[in-house]
């Protein structure tokens, strides 16, 4: 990588790595539960990132 990783900022690309593919399995096997856990999780996980990366 081109810079120093900050020591959050692996737990949220992994958080938005999950609820990502929670919501790409929930749209494809049509299970909208799936879909409905992964959002937030993808959301909060971007929301994560974007702050970890800002400090």
């Amino acid at each position: 990588m081109a810079g120093a990783q900050n020591g959050n900022e692996g737990v949220w690309r992994v958080l938005t790595g999950i609820g990502a593919l929670c919501v790409g399995i929930g749209l494809i096997a049509g299970v909208p539960v799936l879909g409905l856990l992964g959002a937030p999780l993808a959301i909060v996980g971007v929301i994560g990132l974007t702050a970890a990366r800002r400090k």
